[in-house]
């Protein structure tokens, strides 16, 4: 019975939204002639109407809280922009709207500990934000990177048999450190430098053990980050963004492949993400952006690159657990192909699937009902 009234209400909501983008794309109201009080007003009530739906759904699927909150911050951060408010602690609402619904995840799992990290670093980054004006953005950034170190280093004092928490917590420390001292380093290579010195412990782990293959993506992922500044010294604009997303997608691509396909099938989906925004910001280069056709083509291009990619997990549903792919990768693709149809009007394009979603949901529901009965 929950189920169903969640489905309604989530797809009378869905029909809302898109007929308010319908009717903006009509001509009949106009989004842009709203005032700065009125969308205080909407994000509000757009948040408490999450946060119902959260209540409807459930108090487990506590990630319902992220648009509840998320919305309702937006709203006060409009609402203290209006008034002339510009201090750093405007964005304390939105981190920490951010942050709670991960506490209320851990406080329902208690084992899921693992939920406390982003929390706490997020509400540090919210004091942070706070203090932003009276101290040095340096001390901030340490500081920032000291809070993700604590609670690896708590995770160990607590259990020792949990050694591999001192390897985060010495990163972060060390990378603390570094942003403490950044404004007596001196240049990208020592940057460079510094991070490969972080990776190359956990290169040391692998090759003292082969078995130890988990210590390469540590190893991988800060050499990786040590190459970004190597990159901005030889490219420039948006062809630096082209490889470092190739980059990324080359390193979730040698998990995948070397690391057992069999439990690593998850690596495709960043692998394909990665490749897709490298093809849409190399287009964007190559095409004019005044043409609002090609605007419609990137959006198209980046939709199908997603819905591409897990076609392929689905493709390999046969060895790994992926059938249910199926359906992000119709339903990316076909939004891919309405992207090239509508070109630039998002507005419309987004008020129809919308408005599908929600029809397909209401009615769904029902048929579900009488299926039942």
């Amino acid at each position: 019975m929950r189920g169903k009234v969640s489905n309604i209400f989530w797809g009378i909501l869905f029909i809302l939204a898109g007929g308010a983008l319908l009717a903006d794309r009509m001509g009949w109201i106009n989004f842009s002639l709203f005032s700065n009080d009125t969308w205080v007003y909407l994000f509000g009530a757009a948040g408490v109407v999450f946060l119902i739906g959260y209540f409807l759904s459930g108090f487990r699927k506590w990630g319902l809280l992220f648009p509840a909150l998320i919305l309702g911050a937006i709203g006060l951060t409009i609402w203290m922009g209006d008034r002339g408010i510009t201090a750093s602690y405007v964005g304390v609402p939105v981190l920490l709207a951010i942050a709670i619904p991960f506490y209320v995840g851990f406080l329902l799992d208690r084992k899921a500990w693992g939920l406390l990290i982003p929390a706490w670093v997020l509400t540090f980054s919210a004091l942070a934000a706070l203090l932003g004006d009276r101290v040095p953005g340096t001390l901030i950034g340490s500081l920032v990177l000291y809070s993700i170190a604590a609670p690896f280093l708590v995770a160990y004092l607590m259990d020792r048999t949990r050694w591999w928490a001192l390897i985060p917590a010495w990163v972060m420390f060390l990378i603390g450190t570094i942003t403490l001292i950044s404004d007596h380093v001196n240049g990208n290579l020592i940057g460079a430098l510094v991070l490969y010195g972080i990776a190359l412990p956990f290169l040391v782990v692998y090759l003292s053990d082969r078995s130890r293959r988990w210590a390469l993506i540590p190893a991988g992922v800060m050499g990786v980050i040590g190459t970004l500044p190597l990159i901005a010294g030889v490219t420039s604009g948006d062809w630096t963004g082209v490889v470092v997303m190739l980059l990324f997608s080359a390193v979730f691509f040698f998990v995948y492949f070397y690391f057992g396909r069999k439990f690593t099938w998850w690596a495709l989906i960043p692998a394909g993400v990665f490749a897709s925004i490298a093809l849409v910001v190399l287009l964007s280069i190559l095409l004019p952006q005044e043409n609002t056709f090609v605007q419609g083509v990137l959006t198209g291009v980046l939709l199908l690159g997603f819905g591409a990619t897990f076609g392929a997990l689905w493709l390999l549903r046969k060895v790994h657990p992926t059938a249910w792919a199926s359906y992000p990768a119709l339903g990316l693709l076909v939004a891919g192909v309405l992207a090239f149809v509508f070109g630039g009007n998002s507005n419309l394009f987004w008020a129809i699937a919308l408005l599908a979603a929600g029809v397909v949901l209401v009615v769904y529901s029902f048929l579900r009902n009488r299926t039942a009965v």
